[in-house]
């Protein structure tokens, strides 16, 4: 499995699998604090254009369309109904999904999966879906959350239709009704346990401050529980697949990881 994993903060990766790019959310600043997308952007912009970039809902700090008007991508796949909030230029690029559609690019295939979560886009009044993605190459699969609350009947569908060694989970201390929405420490941990998934990769932490709490709190909290699936990232660290799926647990990376926030 050729390839490497980058963790910029929140829920934006940087990933190339066998030389094809992937940006999940990318986000530079966003009303809730500073992302760091900006620390790597000089980086990513010599691998322009970007292969795909998936846009898991229409929150700002998931869709943040200045960042997208600076990145050039040749797709952005998104939620269906969702491609309206674009400007014209990114549109033409657009590809939206429903659920458990799937579409191939390049030897992979990437499927939209659903995700138990409230997506709007301020002002306007009304819902809007909100999607997780599967990646799948010949020898590689991952799961990229986006932003989901905990659903038993959800991750066990997904855990038996798919093959997944990585799954990529947002992690928050989900408070009060927005636990419904979002992953606790155990939540998180038991998700990854039905997803069937080799490693489990806490996102949605780092560098936005959360409406929900303190993430940190969250992320010290799977520490103590400390799952052998666990591979902690800190933000700008990158690993290769093998590395990640392979190597040793990361929670001696904690300290270092947990001053990035």
């Amino acid at each position: 499995m050729e390839g490497w994993v980058q963790f910029l903060g929140h829920a934006t990766l940087w990933l190339n699998v066998s030389g094809f790019s992937l940006l999940t959310d990318p986000i530079a600043k966003v009303v809730w604090g500073n992302a760091s997308l900006g620390r790597f952007f000089a980086e990513i912009e010599k691998s322009f254009p970007i292969d795909v970039v998936l846009i898991s809902h229409t929150h700002r700090d998931h869709m943040d369309i200045p960042t997208l008007r600076r990145i050039r991508a040749k797709a952005v796949l998104l939620p269906r109904g969702t491609s309206r909030f674009l400007p014209p230029e990114i549109v033409e690029s657009a590809i939206e999904l429903k659920k458990w559609s799937s579409i191939r690019i390049n030897g992979l295939k990437i499927t939209a999966v659903p995700s138990k979560h409230l997506n709007w886009r301020t002002p306007y009044p009304f819902f809007l879906p909100a999607l997780g993605f599967v990646v799948e190459s010949e020898n590689l699969g991952f799961y990229f959350a986006g932003d989901t609350g905990f659903s038993e009947k959800l991750f066990k569908i997904i855990g038996k239709r798919f093959k997944i060694d990585v799954a990529f989970l947002p992690v928050g201390p989900a408070l009060f009704f927005l636990r419904w929405y979002h992953l606790c420490a155990r939540d998180a941990i038991r998700a990854c346990e039905l997803l069937g998934a080799r490693v489990f990769v806490p996102i949605h932490w780092g560098v936005v401050k959360s409406m929900s709490g303190d993430s940190a709190r969250t992320i010290k909290k799977i520490l103590e529980i400390s799952p052998p699936t666990l591979r902690l990232l800190r933000v700008g660290e990158r690993v290769s697949w093998k590395e990640l799926i392979e190597g040793e647990r990361a929670g001696g990376e904690a300290a270092p990881a947990l001053r990035s926030l």
